[in-house]
């Protein structure tokens, strides 16, 4: 029984505890500052274009320009959760709070493949 309730004090304890070997989540370069800073009408080409956003999403065409649409959806979950809620569901009062954030990035290319224009759209809820 004395040992029963040791491993359930160590699980309690540290069992709760993040683990290092989860990889940090990774940024995108999909930010409006970064689309500003980099898209230049007329002289950007779909070869920077790659190189900085990667390859589109979505690849169309409208009348003689190609068009390229990145869309990235970002999900944050934040929650908080004392040690008796751990042990007894409901108990501790713990709280979550979320947010979404969506990035899309349109961008029309010439025949010569160079930026014509483009649209940034991003939306916070």
């Amino acid at each position: 029984m004395k040992y029963v309730a040791c491993l359930l004090l160590c699980l309690v304890f540290f069992g709760c505890t993040p683990s290092d070997t989860t990889p940090p989540p990774t940024q995108s370069n999909l930010t409006a500052g970064m689309a500003k800073k980099t898209i230049i009408k007329g002289q950007t080409t779909q070869a920077e274009v790659t190189e900085i956003f990667g390859p589109p999403d979505l690849v169309t065409h409208k009348d003689n320009m190609q068009v390229w649409t990145y869309d990235k959806i970002r999900y944050d979950v934040e929650s908080s959760n004392g040690y008796l809620s751990v042990l007894v569901a409901g108990v501790g009062g713990g709280r979550t709070r979320s947010s979404s954030t969506s990035t899309m990035l349109i961008i029309y290319f010439d025949s010569n493949d160079k930026v014509v224009d483009y649209r940034m759209s991003v939306t916070r809820f």
